[in-house]
């Protein structure tokens, strides 16, 4: 069944980003007709087209990443992203700043797409030669059909994740609209917050697949165990990083420029981004253990309302109609990312065991049936 789910995701996955590539082709215009500037429009096109070379290998690598871990194999993306991580360095000083072989602008996105296809060769290498083949069983017709059992989950796993996404990504969209400086300082923020979430994204999907893994295999307690002690985990991983921002929050912006009046804004900032990095991490965690329990719907619910409805509207009212610029933009992530974390928080505490122990012996029956009553009606290639 592993082998038939990731053949369905990744043939649904490529299907949907036919549209995707679409857009970013033509993002200029789209981003002009939004009112960005004719010269930031330009290059972000640029630079997209060029990251579009490798988009789907990242993609691929994600779907077989996926399809390793729910076997529990979770070390060979490691070993893959160590070796990658080490090699974009490289290829990015080499084809951006290495004077003989520089391109410019364009060796950064160059770099990025050529690492892509790298950590889906590697990670293709390891499964096959190594560990992970047991579960393929070949390519098979029937990764046509059933594709119900995945949107239904698909989908609201899709709006929970996205959903922060999204707003995170029109934020610094309408950044463009408050000038140079805080454009600058947003740069710096983005990047800094997406290092920073990577240790709670870790968390969970070791949650989501340790959790899914104990209810499949029945064992509810040890499944509600590893739930509390990885938000346990969490708590302490964010207060953490929390700290950290804060005691240096006058450094951080010369890791990436040496113009003060940047750093200093940058720095008026980051107690803000502190918080959010404390509510966020949990939120992610949290989330994790949601997928692991098949209750994506659920977050989604959460999700939604608490970062568009709630956190848009508030960002835009905070930065632009009192004017409190990036600091107001954030303000509003950071106070939808604090309900959100509390009501999530809430329905992690009153979840009952039994229940999703019983769900998920059904959607286990149901996604056999379906399959074995497929492989019996559709023929192989």
């Amino acid at each position: 069944m592993v082998g038939i789910f990731l053949q369905r995701a990744i043939i649904i996955q490529l299907l949907g980003f036919i549209p995707i590539a679409c857009i970013w082709w033509e993002s200029e215009q789209i981003l002009i007709l939004m009112g960005q500037s004719p010269a930031i429009s330009s290059k972000t096109c640029l630079y997209l087209r060029y990251l579009l070379i490798g988009a789907p290998a990242f993609l691929l690598f994600e779907n077989l990443r996926r399809y390793l871990q729910a076997q529990g194999i979770m070390k060979a993306s490691t070993y893959v992203l160590i070796i990658s991580c080490i090699i974009a360095i490289c290829l990015n000083f080499l084809l951006v700043l290495y004077q003989p072989l520089s391109l410019g602008f364009i060796g950064a996105p160059i770099a990025t797409s050529i690492t892509n296809w790298l950590m889906f060769s590697l990670l293709v290498i390891y499964t096959k030669f190594i560990n992970g083949y047991q579960a393929w069983g070949g390519w098979s017709r029937v990764a046509f059909y059933g594709w119900k059992q995945i949107f239904t989950l698909a989908i609201p796993g899709i709006l929970m994740v996205c959903s922060e996404l999204w707003t995170s990504e029109f934020i610094s969209f309408l950044t463009g609209y408050l000038g140079e400086l805080p454009l600058a300082s947003q740069g710096i923020l983005s990047v800094i917050v997406t290092l920073l979430y990577q240790s709670p994204f870790g968390l969970s999907v070791s949650a989501s697949n340790r959790v899914g893994n104990l209810l499949g295999a029945g064992l509810v307690e040890k499944a509600k165990m590893t739930s509390k002690l990885t938000m346990q985990l969490a708590i302490i991983l964010a207060l953490f990083e929390a700290t950290i921002l804060i005691v240096f929050k006058n450094y951080w912006g010369y890791i990436f420029i040496s113009e003060d009046d940047v750093v200093k804004h940058t720095a008026s900032v980051i107690p803000m981004i502190s918080i959010f990095e404390i509510s966020d991490g949990l939120n992610v965690v949290g989330q994790g253990i949601l997928r692991g329990q098949g209750r994506q719907n659920i977050g989604a619910l959460i999700n939604a309302p608490g970062y568009v409805v709630l956190g848009l509207p508030v960002s835009i009212l905070t930065a632009f109609t009192l004017r409190y610029g990036l600091l107001g933009l954030w303000f509003g992530s950071t106070a939808s990312s604090v309900i959100v974390c509390i009501i999530l928080l809430i329905i992690l505490w009153r979840t009952d065991w039994q229940q999703q122990l019983e769900e998920c012996k059904k959607r286990m029956k149901e996604g056999k049936d379906k399959l074995e009553f497929m492989i019996s009606d559709v023929p192989d290639f």
